[in-house]
């Protein structure tokens, strides 16, 4: 099973959306969880990744709920950009606890998010 590498980037706004690569990082992540914990639900050491697979579920929520308060603009933007961070980070690291290509590429997608995110609050910060 190939993981997804690109998600399209769309907008209606006129000039693009101004938050469109938090909005990509954000929905490529919970893709690529979602895809890890199947690939991870048939590995045989399965018992051994159940932290693992309920952090991958919960980043797979926080980030496409970001994505959505990302792409209405919300008030809470920071709040769940934040928490969409702290989240990616902990998935990233219990995805590195195992050795898989389908693990590791998930942490990396989730260190990329939470960076993305991280730069969205900061972003927000200045306006």
């Amino acid at each position: 099973m190939q993981l997804a590498t690109n998600m399209p980037a769309m907008s209606l706004m006129p000039n693009g959306n101004p938050h469109q690569s938090c909005i990509d990082a954000c929905l490529k992540c919970a893709q690529i969880c979602e895809e890890c914990f199947n690939m991870c639900m048939q590995e045989a050491d399965v018992k051994a990744r159940t932290n693992c697979m309920k952090t991958l579920q919960d980043c797979a929520e926080i980030c496409s709920t970001a994505a959505h308060y990302v792409s209405r603009q919300s008030g809470s933007l920071n709040e769940i950009c934040n928490l969409c961070a702290d989240i990616c980070t902990k998935c990233a690291s219990e995805c590195e606890m195992f050795k898989d290509q389908h693990c590791k590429t998930c942490a990396e997608t989730c260190k990329q998010c939470a960076d993305e995110c991280r730069k969205m609050v900061n972003m927000s910060k200045v306006q």
